[in-house]
């Protein structure tokens, strides 16, 4: 029954708004006529809008929304900041009684999983095929499932060899035979200075596994492809620069790597680390990047694959259960504007998703932004799959196993197969 409800909602949407297809990405002094009829009663509307921003970006956003009010008199946004580790659970919890907030910035892991259950509300409707077109791909790629839209990307991201340019040079390694000779020429152990420092995140593998060839899942047939030789090579690439190269510290703490790798890059101990946009505000706050020219940024060296980076990020997406879709779409349609996602790369050093505002004047002069749009050309999309949030979790200690060398790499990987193949058999 619940199914069927739900279906009738989407038919209903989609006639009620398949008039608009064509205008709703256009400019804004382009509205249609059919546009204005629905927009015709203004009575005072409020929308419900969880988000996970951090205390910064949450500024920017009551920033940009501020002036949507100005705009939108009648559409009044209650904001409600929820921690990222909560929030899931918290908004299935809510969906499940029909009760979700109108609209969610949701991790791209979470929604296929969102809109397998029925929680979210399809937007094929709002996003016609132009519109569709000025989206980086990659983002893109986690708002589709089953063939329909259920989110706007709002930020995109993804991982990036930062080096330090007074110790590498002002070219980074481009293949990982030019890292490895560069690495071992940049290492002096006896000082405690190495040429590069991993994280036991098994996040920070899956370039890795791509570079060497290999996949995670294939998000089309479903065949679990970790274990194969390509990712087995990666998995021993890795533990290689410990035990073989010695161009890492020997040492291992997984619990404060995180902390640890900022640090010591950012006080000259490491040359080059792989870290997100995210980290740069704290990197150029750290005495080897007063001269912020000083930090590089470039793709992960290329292995026999190919160039390897995961795509992460963040879609705005609607409730199914919504009662306000249209002062809803209105929100996350403006919020999405290019100036709008431009004041959030600037002030917060965020990607954005829209390639016209990569051609904005100021987010194509800032250095950091368009070096990760680099990377981000030849970035891959994890496996788009209900049970992509999942895998890290059995991913994580057969990888750090492996690491510590208390596992050989393909038994290790072979573990995380029957894992995944149980977790994919499950639903």
């Amino acid at each position: 029954m619940k199914a069927l409800c739900l279906r009738l909602k989407w038919i209903f949407a989609l006639c009620l708004l398949s008039l608009l297809a064509g205008c709703l990405f256009r400019g804004q002094d382009q509205t249609s006529t059919e546009t204005q009829v629905l927009r015709r009663s203004t009575d005072p509307v409020t929308v419900d809008f969880w988000h996970t921003f951090n205390d910064e970006e949450a500024g920017t956003l009551k920033e940009a929304l501020s002036s949507f009010k100005q705009e939108f008199p009648y559409i009044t946004v209650n904001l409600q900041q929820v921690p990222f580790s909560d929030a899931l659970n918290k908004y299935k919890t809510l969906a499940q009684a029909g009760n979700a907030p109108d609209i969610f910035r949701a991790e791209i892991a979470w929604t296929t999983e969102l809109a397998s259950m029925g929680y979210l509300m399809s937007l094929d409707a709002f996003v016609d095929q132009k519109a569709q077109a000025d989206f980086v791909p990659q983002s893109l790629a986690y708002s589709r499932y089953k063939n329909h839209i259920w989110g706007l990307p709002q930020v995109t991201d993804c991982l990036a060899l930062f080096y330090n340019k007074r110790l590498v040079g002002p070219e980074a390694p481009k293949t990982l035979e030019q890292f490895l000779r560069r690495g071992q020429e940049l290492t002096d152990a006896s000082k405690k200075q190495y040429a590069f420092f991993y994280r036991g995140d098994p996040y920070w593998f899956t370039p890795f596994v791509w570079a060497f060839g290999g996949d995670l899942i294939d998000s089309q047939t479903l065949k679990v492809k970790i274990a194969e030789e390509p990712a087995v090579k990666a998995l021993n690439f890795l533990i290689d620069l410990r035990k073989k190269y010695k161009i890492v510290p020997d040492s291992v703490d997984f619990a404060n790597d995180y902390e640890n790798m900022q640090i010591g890059f950012k006080n000259g101990q490491y040359a080059m680390i792989i870290n997100g946009p995210w980290s740069t505000a704290d990197l150029l706050a750290g005495p080897e990047f007063k001269n912020p020219e000083n930090l590089g940024i470039a793709r992960i060296p290329q292995g026999p694959g190919g160039w390897g980076s995961p795509v992460g990020g963040h879609n705005y997406v609607i409730a199914s259960n919504t009662k306000k879709l249209w002062a809803s779409w209105e929100v996350i349609h403006y919020l999405s504007r290019p100036e709008i996602q431009a004041r959030f790369a600037l002030k917060n050093n965020l990607l954005p998703t829209r390639k016209s505002t990569y051609d904005l004047p100021a987010v194509k002069a800032n250095r950091v932004i368009q070096s990760f749009k680099h990377v981000l050309d030849a970035a891959n999309t994890r496996p788009v799959i209900p049970q992509s949030g999942a895998i890290f979790i059995d991913l994580k200690p057969a990888y750090q196993a492996a690491l510590l060398e208390e596992k050989e790499a393909g038994a290790a990987l072979k573990e995380v197969e029957e894992a995944w193949k149980r977790l994919l058999s499950a639903d």
